[in-house]
């Protein structure tokens, strides 16, 4: 038996909270960045008119008004654990929505066409079980898209903000993120094999914005980083937020881009094509 310790995994209730509080900054701010890569799934889903397709993770459901232009028959489900980002989808996109886990989806067996995984393996505490879930819901020929990082390069802003809250002694969150496994396309076929799919095209996307101080702010301040600053006294907060903020406004341009790589892959259930 291996001495090497297990693999710390997210959990689903650190996750679901962050996702929670911080829905408006995700919204505004982070979903625009990330959004390209799932885009860029939609040609290669096999959609037509009458498809079903299951948006596992969904958020805001973002991604929903790209597969509907693509398909405008298609009836996309979101499904997410995070109900501010249900209600976001639903309210806001007119997405059926779903609160419910990717690891046990709530779907009988063979009953949708297309199933997306765009930015959520890494969140989960066993990524195998959700694509295998996926397939299991998938009819016959019917395609599994996802999205996973392969790295990214935070801009010095980023780096100089962690290094303050460190040296404050502003504590760790339990990790939302875990990319270990799945930061490389052969990991992503792999997955995809033991799952009981058939990889079909696995590439690589880059992803890049230019920030300023204020949207910046607005980001480091939300999502994950309102958790974290909740974690100090209020008076320690607003000592630390100044400092901060007068540390971000002697940056330069350069020092707020940011720039980060992306695994985009698509699988497909053995068995005859999936009917419309």
């Amino acid at each position: 038996m291996s001495d090497a310790p297990a693999r710390v995994r997210p959990c689903r209730a650190d996750v679901t909270a962050s996702y929670d509080i911080g829905v408006d900054g995700y919204e505004q701010l982070w979903s625009p960045v990330i959004l390209p890569a799932a885009v860029a799934l939609v040609p290669w889903l096999g959609l037509r008119d009458g498809s079903l397709v299951l948006d596992v993770g969904a958020g805001t459901g973002a991604l929903a008004s790209t597969i509907r232009s693509a398909a405008p028959g298609a009836k996309v489900i979101a499904l997410d654990a995070s109900s501010q980002m249900l209600r976001v989808a639903h309210v806001e996109r007119e997405v059926p929505a779903v609160q419910a886990d990717a690891i046990v989806l709530p779907v009988a067996a063979e009953a949708v066409h297309v199933v997306v995984l765009a930015y959520v393996l890494f969140h989960l505490a066993d990524p195998l079980t959700a694509v295998s879930e996926a397939a299991r819901v998938l009819l016959p020929g019917g395609r599994v898209g996802a999205v996973t990082w392969a790295s990214q390069r935070d801009e010095p802003a980023q780096v100089m903000w962690d290094d303050a809250l460190a040296e404050a002694g502003v504590p760790s969150l339990p990790p939302r993120r875990v990319d270990t496994g799945l930061d490389h396309p052969q990991a992503l076929g792999t997955l995809l094999r033991k799952a009981g799919l058939v990889p079909q095209r696995i590439w690589v996307e880059r992803l890049h914005r230019q920030w300023d101080p204020a949207s910046f702010w607005a980001l480091a301040t939300g999502l994950s980083g309102r958790q974290r600053l909740g974690l100090i006294g209020p008076d320690a907060r607003a000592v630390l937020l100044a400092r901060l903020r007068a540390r971000l406004n002697e940056l330069g341009p350069e020092d707020y881009w940011w720039e980060g790589e992306v695994i985009c892959a698509v699988g497909s259930k053995p068995g005859s094509s999936a009917g419309a």
